[in-house]
């Protein structure tokens, strides 16, 4: 009986192994890649078609990387994939509502109103939306990581509700693969940020629609030395300030 037991344990053990081998031999499936590009220049993928927004971009085989950035961009604009954005104003009408911090951050970046969005950019010329915040701090005489997920590790976190103008807001329209746009509180509901190729360095309003959805978490670093002190009572030991630093998986800024 234990020969026996002995013999039909080793045949079971001869057929898990095999399994594991047809297992291996399977080759992976190959994955197509849908998406688009909002209005408000963030950018949705997924593996399944969501809705009507998302087009087929491109189809991953196994053992191939996913398409760098350019390529990316430039299945977007074949599939139309890039919906219309929303225009850019004067910073006369910009200005307007913000307090002395919010419009000295945002005098900070005039330079940069209207750019274009470009990966990896940190100039006029084109900028994307981590090179523009590392930018516009740079002009305000404080410096800061070069991209979005590292940002979001300094200074401390504060909470949605007692934000001041100067604080960096982080959104990500993936939680699985963690913050991938960040952009600069300027008050009024408003943020200044480098939104997509298409649209730019703009202002937009954060406090509703898809970057209320998105939106993270907002870090406040060490006010620059070039922006107004914030107004009396608005700041220190009452403001509600959390020590929360989980950011999630590095991304390319988009």
């Amino acid at each position: 009986m234990a020969c026996f037991r002995k013999v039909r344990a080793a045949l079971a053990g001869a057929a898990f192994v095999a399994v594991l081998a047809w297992v291996a031999a399977v080759p992976a499936a190959a994955q197509s890649v849908y998406g688009y590009e909002d209005g408000l220049g963030m950018l949705h993928t997924s593996s399944r078609k969501l809705d009507a927004r998302y087009k087929e971009l491109y189809t991953v085989r196994p053992g191939e990387k996913r398409p760098d950035h350019q390529v990316l961009v430039a299945a977007l604009r074949e599939k139309q994939a890039i919906e219309e954005t929303i225009p850019v104003v004067s910073i006369k009408d910009l200005l307007v509502g913000l307090d002395g911090r919010g419009s000295a951050i945002l005098r900070a970046a005039e330079p940069f109103l209207g750019a274009p969005y470009r990966f990896g950019g940190d100039t006029p010329a084109g900028v994307d939306c981590s090179g523009l915040t590392r930018a516009v701090y740079l002009r305000l005489g404080t410096s800061l990581p070069r991209h979005s997920a590292d940002q979001a590790g300094t200074g401390v976190a504060v909470s949605r509700d007692m934000l001041l103008p100067g604080d960096l807001l982080f959104f990500s329209t993936n939680l699985e693969t963690g913050i991938n746009h960040v952009g600069i509180f300027l008050g009024g509901g408003r943020m200044l940020h480098s939104s997509s190729r298409a649209a730019g360095v703009r202002v937009e309003r954060m406090d509703g629609g898809d970057y209320a959805r998105w939106f993270v978490a907002a870090r406040r670093v060490a006010s620059p030395s070039a922006i107004p002190p914030n107004p009396a009572g608005s700041d220190g030991p009452n403001r509600a300030i959390s020590q929360a630093t989980q950011t999630g998986p590095r991304r390319a800024d988009l």
